[in-house]
C-alpha cells in the first residue's frame, strides 16, 4: 500500500462528493454554475478512484469499477449528502433526490464491493429495508417542512404582515414554478405606496426582493457564495406553495427597479423583472 498516494486519493474522493452535494444545495438543477461544479466534483472522485487503484494494486477492482461504478458512486453520495443539506430549503425536490442518492449509493457500493462475495439476497433484503425507512423519513420531512417552513433565507415576516393602508394601489404578482413573475414588469409612480400582493401558484417557495438594478445585481452575487446564509431586510416578501405574502411600498424616486427571487436557483433560472417608477 502507497500510503502517501492513498491519502491523496481519499481527499480528492472526498472533495468531489463535497462539490458534488455543494451543486445540489446550490440549485444543481436550475443554475449552470452549479452544473460545471456538479461535473468537476464527479471528475476530482475519478481521479481519487484512479489513485486509490494505483496506491492498492493487489485490490481487484478493474479500470471499468473504478470509472463507471465512481460516475455513479459520487452522483449518488453527492445527491444524498446536497439533498440533506437542502431539505429546509427546498423539500419537495429533497425528498426524492434523498432516496435517489440513497439508492444510488446502494448500488455503486454492491457493485464495487459485494459483487460476488455476498449473497444477493441480502443485499435485496438491507436494500429495501433501508431504502423504504429512508423514503418514509424524506416523506415526513417534506410534510414538515410543508408545514413549518424553516427555509435557509432569514426574511423580514414583519413585512409579510397584512398592512391596512386606505386608497393604496394594488399590483398582484403571480408566481408559479416556471420561475417567472407575471407581470414581469409593471409601472409605479414615485411617492405613492404601493401593496404588493405576490401569489404562490407552484409547488416551491418563492420570494420576491426589490431594488435598485445594482442592489440586485449585487444581491445575486452575495446568495451565490457558498458562504451565504440568507437575508433580513424590508424589501422583501416570500410565499410558501399555494399562499400569498403583501408588502407595501413607496419608490422615493423615478427610474428603473428591478424585482428578484433569490430561493436557491430561481434567479439563475430567469426568475426576475423590471418596474418603471415615473414622477408623480
Amino acid at each position: 500500500m502507497n500510503f502517501p498516494l492513498s491519502h491523496i486519493s481519499s481527499l480528492c474522493k472526498y472533495t468531489g462528493i463535497s462539490f458534488t452535494a455543494g451543486a445540489i444545495t446550490h440549485g444543481f438543477f436550475s443554475g449552470e454554475r452549479a452544473i460545471w461544479t456538479a461535473a468537476f466534483g464527479i471528475i476530482i472522485f475519478l481521479v481519487g478512484g484512479i489513485l486509490e487503484k494505483i496506491a492498492n494494486p493487489d485490490k481487484d477492482h478493474s479500470w471499468t469499477d473504478v470509472l463507471a461504478i465512481g460516475i455513479v458512486a459520487s452522483i449518488g453520495l453527492g445527491f444524498f449528502t446536497g439533498g440533506l443539506q437542502h431539505f429546509p430549503d427546498s423539500p419537495a425536490r429533497s425528498a426524492w433526490v434523498v432516496p435517489v442518492g440513497f439508492a444510488m449509493s446502494l448500488l455503486a457500493m454492491y457493485l464495487m464491493e459485494g459483487k460476488g462475495k455476498i449473497k444477493i439476497k441480502g443485499v435485496l433484503i438491507y436494500g429495501g429495508i433501508s431504502l423504504a425507512l429512508v423514503i418514509a423519513a424524506s416523506l415526513y420531512a417534506l410534510s414538515y417542512f410543508n408545514q413549518h417552513g424553516g427555509d435557509g433565507h432569514i426574511h423580514d415576516h414583519a413585512a409579510q404582515t397584512q398592512v391596512i393602508v386606505p386608497s393604496v394601489k394594488e399590483i398582484r404578482i403571480d408566481v408559479d414554478d416556471t420561475m417567472r413573475f407575471s407581470p414581469a414588469t409593471w409601472e409605479a409612480q414615485a411617492g405613492e405606496p404601493i401593496r404588493i400582493i405576490l401569489v404562490n401558484k407552484g409547488k416551491v417557495d418563492h420570494e420576491l426582493v426589490i431594488g435598485t438594478e445594482k442592489e440586485i445585481i449585487a444581491h445575486a452575487k452575495e446568495m451565490a457564495s457558498p458562504s451565504a446564509k440568507g437575508h433580513h431586510h424590508t424589501n422583501e416578501i416570500s410565499a410558501k406553495p399555494g399562499q400569498q405574502a403583501e408588502l407595501v411600498w413607496t419608490f422615493k424616486k423615478p427610474g428603473q427597479y428591478a424585482m428578484a427571487c433569490f430561493e436557491p436557483g430561481h434567479y439563475e433560472a430567469g426568475m426576475k423583472g423590471f418596474i418603471n417608477v415615473v414622477a408623480h
